[in-house]
């Protein structure tokens, strides 16, 4: 009886208490960031607090940083960081459409492992793929342009009115292997300067400045989202994918977070990538040899694509 009378009091005990409300009610963590990018991240404006991170190596100069934080609008995210650092010896990027084909066939999509089985091979192993450029879901047309091994392949951008964040950038690699993000208007007179390029959507970075909320109609919305960006010297890259649409795990980002996390990393240009349930990273696992989708996508599994970036090194 005793048992039951004192289940009943702390059961009125926990009634009364007040609910939180809001971050004003939920107690802060001590958590200290521990990892370099950890670190970089939380100066962020847009960071409010970071709870968890890890970094592993994925090969000699291409490493992997998890981060599980809160927003300044009190948002719980998690994010996937791939660094590669493009003056490593033997990394490389690698443009890779369905079937690995040196053509565009509009309409084909391909999952990202599945590009990956035809492309990985004794020296040329592919450590990570991120998904790349937007496409029409109704038939498949890739957006923007695609330059592959230093052929055009599609030469022009498939704007909308109706999607106005799509189709209005680019991220190419010119014959040295750097990288190049600016707006659809430079693409023209420098076109014969990539060597590999697809489209891209906002400019969440450009020239340093982080792109404003208010930039299109899709800005006040929250979606997985996949950013690529690089620093200065244009020697270290960086791809941010940031699972979403799903509030006890990760609800998704705003462009303008997102630019202010790149900036923080050190990105003075950066452009966002195809999102929603094409946000995807798979990695080549660092402790045995399988590859794995490290984020958690929307779509709960991998979603076939017209095209991904990959990250390939020369091993054995």
């Amino acid at each position: 009886m005793k048992k039951i009378y004192w289940l009943i009091l702390s059961l009125s005990v926990l009634a009364c208490q007040k609910l939180p409300e809001g971050p004003q009610d939920i107690p802060d963590t001590p958590y200290v960031p521990r990892t370099e990018l950890g670190k970089m991240v939380a100066k962020a404006p847009s960071v409010a607090h970071i709870y968890a991170d890890s970094t592993f190596l994925l090969a000699t100069g291409v490493d992997e940083t998890d981060i599980h934080f809160q927003t300044s609008d009190y948002k719980v995210e998690h994010a996937f960081l791939l660094r590669i650092k493009l003056n490593t010896p033997g990394v490389k990027m690698k443009l890779v459409l369905p079937d690995d084909k040196d053509t565009y066939v509009v309409g084909a999509r391909q999952t990202p492992s599945d590009m990956i089985s035809l492309v990985d091979k004794p020296g040329r192993r592919v450590v990570a793929a991120v998904n790349a450029d937007f496409w029409d879901t109704s038939n498949g047309k890739t957006r923007g342009p695609i330059h592959k091994d230093g052929t055009v392949l599609k030469d022009d951008f498939f704007y909308s009115s109706t999607l106005t964040d799509q189709a209005i950038s680019f991220i190419g690699f010119d014959y040295d292997g750097l990288p190049v993000i600016r707006d659809s208007a430079y693409y023209r007179p420098h076109q014969s300067e990539f060597r590999d390029l697809t489209g891209s959507g906002v400019l969440v970075v450009k020239d340093e400045g982080v792109v404003p909320a208010s930039f299109s109609a899709y800005s006040p919305w929250r979606h997985p989202r996949n950013v690529v960006g690089y620093t200065a010297d244009r020697q270290t890259l960086y791809f941010m994918i940031v699972d979403g649409r799903q509030p006890t795990w990760s609800e998704g980002m705003l462009y303008w977070e997102m630019g202010e996390m790149m900036k923080a990393l050190g990105c003075v240009w950066a452009s966002n990538l195809d999102g929603g349930g094409s946000a995807m990273l798979v990695i080549r696992h660092p402790t045995v040899d399988v590859y794995q989708l490290r984020n958690r996508a929307a779509d709960g599994c991998e979603r076939a694509v017209v095209s991904c970036w990959m990250v390939t090194v020369d091993e054995p």
